[in-house]
């Protein structure tokens, strides 16, 4: 019997996606629940699942295919297949848990499924580690993350001592009459069409999805949102040093982040001054409150740069705020998020300066807020304490503001806040 597979509501206010992986053929056989294809939407790649048992007979789609939700994808045969049932349970991932042994010898291919999770599978494809080979650690031999990322390990060559590494050949030395022409480098591969233009040779890459709405929603922002950016310096030598001495005895697990303090600094300043926590709504000529503080955090990832969101952050403490961050950094590596996870923020932070050595910049302000914060790279400065000049550790801040509602009446207040806590660490117990 032929049943059609359509795509499904992937989320509020998603209606289209593009198809970026196709993990099935026609004629294959696959189980319910096994990964059909991944769909990239504004800025989530989500996995489908086949929802029965049976064999590819029609695939109405392909890589690059823009697809909306309703459309049909996939027509499976649920009668002729002759696919045996898997013989380990799909059970969702336990909390690995550290093992004493950790045997390397790889697993039996045994030519059945291995229970993994979606984003188990999803990185053991990016890394190209067969699952066959994998010795789960998991419940009933369930592959884990840390048992993909030890098959990596034990892939990866190692050079020993005593060993040269060969450095790339000297180029030959440039003629005196003409100068020959750069070379991209061999091993640099672009995916894309090959062209040419009047100058040489050119690869033409179409926009992802998620590139075309990042690229759609900061041309807006820049367009209809008038931007001014206030820079900024904090000296964070105290609280660097206080944050250093912690020991979490009740979470020795648990990773304190500078970027958490900053958080929990801007939590504390939009509460008392709650129009940079606001909307301009222009359609009803209104400033719409939130009485909620929900942070979208910028992160970079291979499919351009995602804001997941911490919502209400401003009833965390430092802690809570630095699980939060672990947890959004795993997901957004392993792409196990969802577009419900990018929605709602009422204030963006840019961690600028995990990217590098940027210091200030002009973040660009997100349709729905009126303010974004860039943390730059901090570094040792000489700064003048008390008419001394002494090395202290700066962390550099740009805040860019929607000027049609929030001008530096009303900003300099707001970024003095935050700079205040910052440079006094002992305000964050109060």
């Amino acid at each position: 019997m032929a049943q059609e597979f359509k795509l499904p509501d992937l989320g509020e206010g998603v209606h289209e996606g593009q198809v970026i992986r196709l993990h099935i053929a026609v004629g294959q056989e696959v189980h319910e629940d096994d990964p059909l294809m991944e769909v990239e939407t504004d800025k989530a790649a989500v996995e489908i699942p086949s929802p029965v048992t049976g064999r590819i007979q029609t695939l109405h789609v392909s890589e690059k295919q823009l697809v909306h939700v309703g459309e049909v994808m996939v027509t499976f045969d649920t009668e002729t297949a002759e696919v045996p049932p898997p013989n380990e349970t799909q059970t969702i991932d336990a909390p690995s848990k550290p093992v004493a042994e950790t045997s390397t010898t790889p697993a039996p291919r045994s030519g059945k499924r291995r229970a993994a999770s979606p984003s188990v599978r999803r990185l053991a494809r990016e890394y190209g580690i067969e699952l066959d080979v994998v010795r789960g650690s998991g419940p009933g031999g369930r592959i884990t993350r840390a048992d993909v990322e030890a098959a990596v390990t034990d892939r990866a060559p190692e050079v020993t001592a005593g060993e040269t590494v060969v450095a790339a050949t000297e180029p030959a030395p440039i003629a005196a009459t003409r100068l020959a022409p750069p070379q991209m480098s061999p091993t640099l591969e672009i995916e894309g069409k090959a062209d040419t233009d009047q100058f040489g040779q050119i690869v033409r890459q179409s926009l992802s999805q998620a590139r075309r709405t990042i690229a759609r929603v900061m041309q807006t922002s820049w367009q209809t949102i008038p931007h001014v950016t206030d820079s900024n310096d904090a000296d964070i030598t105290a609280l660097e040093e206080m944050r250093g001495d912690f020991v979490d005895t009740e979470h020795p697990d648990r990773r304190i982040t500078t970027l958490a303090f900053v958080i929990r600094a801007v939590c504390r300043s939009l509460t008392r001054h709650p129009i940079l926590n606001s909307m301009l709504d222009v359609e009803h000529d209104e400033v719409v409150y939130r009485e909620y503080v929900n942070i979208a955090v910028g992160v970079e990832t291979p499919r351009g740069l995602i804001a997941p969101v911490i919502r209400n952050a401003h009833l965390m403490g430092i802690g809570e705020i630095s699980d939060h961050l672990a947890v959004m950094a795993h997901n957004t590596r392993t792409g196990s998020f969802s577009v419900d996870d990018t929605r709602g923020a009422t204030y963006t932070i840019s961690n600028a300066g995990a990217m590098g050595r940027t210091r200030y910049s002009t973040p660009i302000i997100t349709p729905g807020t009126v303010a974004c914060l860039a943390v730059g790279r901090a570094r040792k400065m000489p700064w003048v304490v008390d008419d001394e000049i002494l090395p202290r550790l700066i962390l550099p801040l740009s805040h860019s503001m929607d000027h049609r509602l929030v001008d530096g009446g009303r900003e300099i207040p707001f970024i003095g806040h935050v700079i205040d806590d910052l440079e006094h660490p002992m305000r964050f117990a109060l």
